[in-house]
Formats: structure tokens, sequence, C-alpha cells
């Protein structure tokens, strides 16, 4: 598991450390940085990867190099075990002899919206940032068993299909969801209630991707990373709130988790269930709050819930509005 992140001369951080949890939540004003943390953390993986300095539509690494920076830019990354993977923008690395980072799933926030098919990765079962794959994915893992606390309460089994359609009636009840593969024309699509996905609406084809892949890390929750980028997007208040008890409850069977977000319904969602929880679990759960100072470098503020999911710290502009518009209309 990921323990922290350090990003020194990295796009508008000058010198910081993020420290990561089970359940990590990424929020603040657009442009602020929370985008960088989860691109420090695909950097890394690629570099481990390829031991090439690049992320694809990301340009070269001296496009993320902070104006105000002297030496050279670094992203360094630790383990909860203390092994780290350092990279600066020459390329030179470090690493320890054991470092391994988790298997990362992410869901970007351009992820593919209703789509009449989808092409198909004949060769592997890999789910793409964008929702690539998605339906071949479904089909490959359908029968799997998922940890029984991610089990949704009207799930007719414990299996990964039945729930994934379960979770999908969070989003609009009484949702028949069905997928098909056809491996002759490497194609796949899906249908709800019958209706191919461009006649539904944009809230289930883009809720579906960010199911699968917390679905997906509980198989192999000790091993697996997931980041959510806007998982909230085109779901109703309701769903936002249910999705947030969705990553919680993967969350509490070891997945660890990195949600980017704008929601103040999904942000309080993630404390009511702790509150609820009656344990530990506000202890796994860190929140930060970013924004851009007068040379617009990031500052983060670090929040922390307490058993009953209240924040002391609260930062001026974090999920405030609400109650900003609600005074003025007293």
């Amino acid at each position: 598991m990921i323990n922290k992140i350090e990003l020194t001369g990295f796009k508008s951080f000058v010198s910081d450390e993020i420290d990561f949890n089970q359940l990590t939540i990424l929020s603040g004003l657009n442009s602020s940085g929370k985008s960088s943390v989860i691109q420090a953390v695909r950097l890394l993986e690629k570099v481990q990867q390829t031991n090439k300095v690049y992320l694809p539509g990301h340009g070269s690494i001296a496009e993320s190099r902070n104006p105000y920076l002297k030496d050279n830019l670094v992203i360094k990354c630790t383990l909860t075990n203390n092994d780290y993977f350092e990279f600066n923008e020459t390329g030179r690395t470090e690493v320890s002899s054991n470092f391994k980072l988790p298997d990362i799933i992410h869901i970007a926030a351009d992820r593919m919206g209703p789509e009449s098919n989808i092409e198909i990765d004949p060769t592997g079962h890999k789910l793409g940032s964008r929702g690539e794959n998605i339906f071949n994915v479904i089909e490959y893992y359908a029968d799997y068993e998922i940890p029984s606390v991610v089990k949704h309460e009207r799930s007719q089994g414990d299996t990964f299909l039945f729930n994934l359609e379960s979770w999908l009636n969070i989003i609009s009840p009484n949702t028949e969801f069905k997928s098909y593969v056809e491996r002759k024309s490497d194609s796949s699509y899906g249908t709800f209630n019958g209706h191919r996905a461009k006649n539904v609406g944009f809230g289930l084809s883009y809720a579906l991707p960010v199911i699968t892949a917390l679905l997906l890390g509980t198989l192999n929750p000790a091993e697996s990373l997931v980041i959510l980028e806007n998982p909230e997007a085109h779901l109703h208040p309701r769903g936002q709130t249910e999705i947030a008890r969705f990553i919680c409850l993967c969350a509490k069977a070891g997945l660890q988790i990195l949600v980017e977000t704008h929601s103040d319904h999904l942000f309080d969602g993630i404390r009511l269930f702790a509150k609820d929880a009656q344990d530990d679990f506000y202890t796994r759960v860190l929140a930060y709050w970013f924004e851009l100072d007068n040379d617009r470098n990031t500052d983060v503020s670090i929040v922390k819930f307490d058993q009953h999911g209240r924040i002391d710290n609260w930062p001026q502009g974090m999920f405030d509005q609400f109650s900003i518009n609600a005074s003025k209309l007293l």
C-alpha cells in the first residue's frame, strides 16, 4: 500500500508530502493540484514499467516543471513497508530492492459515456482508464466471488456480476443490465432494460466503470490501488451518497482507494459511513483541500474525521457553497 508521495517542483507543487490512507480524498478548486497527485502516481507506474518519464497526452516531464524550482524535479513514492521509488526529470531513479507499486486501476474523469459498442482487447482483461475493454472485463470476472463486506444487501449472490448489477441499481432502481461480447468482431456492448446505452441517461454509463473498477480491486485488495476521478459525474445526490457508501465498503475490505471529487454529497456520504460504522473506520480516511496561493503554487490542507464523521479544522471554501447560497436565500 502507498504510504506517501513526495512532490518537489512538480507542476504547482514546490515541496509537498501527501500522505495516503486506506481511503484518500482529494478536493479543491479547479486547477489547484488534485489531478497532479494522480498524475504523479501514474507517472511512477509508467517509469517502473517502461523506464520512461512520460505519460501519454501530458507532454514531456519538462512541461511539468514548477517555474520556481531551482534543482531537479523529483517524485518519490514510499510504501507502508518503507520501500521507496524515486525519479527525477533527468531520468535518474533510486529504488529499494523490494519496491513494487500496487496494481493500479484508474478511472479517468474523461471516461467514455454512452457508447453503442466498445472494442475489446482479445489478449487481456485489463480495464482501461476511460472504460476501454469494460464488457470483456465484466464477462471474464462475472463468476468471481467478492468479499462479503462488499456484497450489496439486495444482491442475488456473492459474485462479481450479481453485485455489479445490484450496485448499478442504486443509480437507477430496477435496472436490468446485460453485457455482450462479440469475439469474432472484437466488439462489445451493454444494455440497460433492453435499451442500448445511447438511449439511456448518462449516469449509468458513467457509473459503470467506477463500480467495475472497485469490484475488480476487491478481488485482490492487498495488491491493488483504485484511483477514481469524479466518481459522482452525472449522478443525482442520492446516487452520489450511495457511491460513497460503496467506496467505503471497498476500503473496509482492504482496498486502497484514491478519490478526486467536487461533490459535497459524496464527501458527506463518506462522513456518514464513518459515523455509522461505529468502529475505527474514520482513522482509515484522509482528506485534502487544495488551493493556489498568489504565486499559483498549491497550498495543501489536511482534513481528518472523528468517530462521528465531524471535522474540526474545516478549511474555508471546502464544500461550503450550499451553506453560503442558503444563507443568501433566507
